[in-house]
């Protein structure tokens, strides 16, 4: 079986530790779809979480790797200590605009404006499952997962007439859609505690 590449692992230990501390210093300058965005380390770290714990297996994890991790988890829990409620709230309004976003790239696509192959490379969805899972139990949101849900199925009626696409789980908890390249990273929501080792 093919492994993972110990530089891969840097280079995304190295992205993870970056989004920790722009976020940390751009406080002023974030916003949801900006340069700096509260969710870039989280977006960040649900990429790299699968392969930490696939150490061993397929992945080659150094126990210099898990340090690294371990210091830039501090790092982020830090910068949440520091944000406090404020901090969660803005994250929580970025789940909602990127919400918003998905659906206008959806009316986009009726429109003739974007494609579905568009959509589905896009990032945005991943970055909603992303927030969703880390917010879970923290925040209402069964009125936002209720619509990403619909939303999927939309997006599942679309791939299907355009003759593409598979039926599968979604992430959020809603009805089957196609398989997408984000369902790995939330399908099982990552509890609050950040001190537990690997």
């Amino acid at each position: 079986m093919d492994t993972t590449p110990p530089d891969d692992i840097a280079c995304r230990l190295q992205r993870f530790a970056t989004a920790v501390q722009e976020t940390r210093t751009h406080a002023a300058e974030r916003c949801s779809f900006g340069r700096y965005r509260a969710g870039a380390p989280y977006f960040e770290e649900y990429r790299l979480r699968p392969l930490m714990e696939a150490g061993g297996k397929d992945v080659r994890i150094t126990p210099e790797d898990r340090k690294e991790y371990r210091r830039i988890r501090t790092d982020l829990t830090v910068l949440e200590k520091e944000g406090g409620r404020a901090f969660r709230e803005e994250l929580l309004a970025d789940l909602s605009a990127y919400t918003e976003a998905y659906r206008t790239l959806l009316c986009c696509h009726e429109l003739c404006l974007c494609s579905i192959g568009g959509i589905l490379q896009d990032p945005l969805r991943e970055e909603i499952a992303v927030l969703l899972a880390e917010l879970s139990g923290e925040f209402p949101l069964n009125d936002i997962s209720a619509l990403v849900s619909g939303l999927d199925e939309t997006l599942c009626i679309l791939k299907r007439s355009a003759g593409t696409g598979t039926a599968g789980a979604d992430p959020a908890g809603g009805a089957a859609g196609p398989v997408p390249p984000w369902q790995p990273l939330c399908s099982s929501p990552r509890t609050r505690e950040r001190t537990g080792s690997l």
